[in-house]
């Protein structure tokens, strides 16, 4: 009987000890995310959306497992904001401008003509008020956001025909994105073209535009432009910088442990450091393949520069006038930026960035 009593208590003590490790196991179990990028795999912005979740998986230890599906793959590029907002899908890769038919002010977040460089957008982020604008417009629309990369000033446009002045500009068609890009194509005499990224090159080839933009040398170079272009017209004054981040779904990111969120922010900060610094450094080669490949590069002048200033002004004036989160994004911005130019005037000749010509008429700016 006492022998029968021993195993009846092991039995149940064997029992409650499996029921624990079954909810050990259960409360392991990986949280398994889908990240829908807006980048196809020719267009290697998807390295900075591809190394988030590299960086998510091993900090978590495979506790939260995000997989990257490039454009196209599970939900076409335009629709990646609105399978995350509804949460079809938890996560996805972007450059805020892609949504200003749904709020203008997210034009002004993915970058601004002569606005703010590379590090200037870093800085404005993290340090200046900038999360803040982040948070509250993505906010408005289901989602939590982290700045994943910032690239670096842009090529300018690559063209089929040279373009070596703002004159030349006149009568070409041009794709550029943007709002604001376009209103200053517009004054110049150019008109703006609407393709993909995916489609610029055969929209080049086939003559359908003169030029184009895209990104980076090292971007521009992986998708073929050397191809199908021969002239080089910059600065990138209509994309001094280009922000990229991780949209994720409220309901997502809610039901997440505290210690992954931390996790993942930690991760979006790693990845800003590494990939910003990538895009820049693999710039190095790219611009002397173009230039062996027999690329003419022109550049425009200050006086020329100047110009397109006052044109980037007069839109952003104007669009703040329209929208109260504009205003607020840009006010937050350019504060930052002009606040900011007595430690680059000091800094000079060894300081990041360039110091705007005049300054916007915006509403509350000091």
């Amino acid at each position: 009987m006492k022998k029968k009593k021993s195993f009846v208590i092991a039995i149940a003590a064997m029992t409650i000890f499996c029921a624990g490790l079954g909810l050990v196991s259960a409360a392991e179990k990986p949280i398994k995310w889908t990240m829908v990028s807006t980048w196809t795999p020719t267009i290697n912005l998807l390295e900075g959306d591809k190394n988030f979740a590299k960086l998510v998986n091993e900090l978590s230890n495979g506790r939260l497992q995000i997989s990257v599906s490039p454009a196209g793959e599970l939900v076409p590029a335009t629709a990646v904001f609105d399978s995350v907002s509804k949460g079809s899908v938890e996560c996805g890769g972007d450059w805020p401008s892609y949504w200003a038919g749904k709020n203008s002010a997210f034009d002004l977040l993915g970058s601004f003509p002569m606005g703010l460089g590379q590090y200037d957008a870093i800085n404005w982020y993290y340090h200046g008020g900038g999360k803040k604008v982040f948070d509250d417009l993505f906010g408005k629309y289901n989602m939590k956001y982290f700045l994943t990369a910032v690239s670096p000033m842009e090529s300018g446009i690559r063209a089929r025909v040279p373009i070596k002045t703002l004159e030349d500009y006149k009568g070409k068609k041009l794709r550029m994105s943007g709002k604001a890009q376009g209103h200053i194509l517009q004054k110049l005499g150019a008109a703006q073209v609407m393709v993909s990224g995916g489609e610029i090159y055969q929209a080049l080839q086939m003559a359908t535009i003169d030029g184009a933009e895209f990104c980076s040398p090292s971007i521009d170079w992986k998708m073929g432009f050397a191809e199908v272009t021969k002239y080089n017209i910059g600065p990138g004054w209509h994309q001094p910088s280009s922000t990229f981040g991780v949209m994720i779904n409220k309901g997502a990111w809610e039901k997440l442990p505290d210690d992954l969120k931390v996790i993942v922010e930690r991760a979006s900060i790693a990845n800003v450091a590494y990939m910003s610094s990538w895009y820049e450094a693999t710039n190095i080669e790219a611009l002397n393949q173009f230039v062996a490949s027999g690329h003419e590069i022109f550049k425009l002048s200050e006086e020329e520069l100047k110009k397109i200033e006052n044109y980037a002004w007069e839109y952003l004036v104007e669009e703040a006038k329209k929208n109260p989160d504009y205003q607020t994004a840009a006010l937050s911005m350019f504060q930052f930026l002009k606040d900011f130019q007595p430690t680059r005037d000091v800094q000079q000749p060894f300081s990041q960035g360039r110091k705007p010509y005049s300054w916007p008429n915006l509403p509350g700016l000091k």
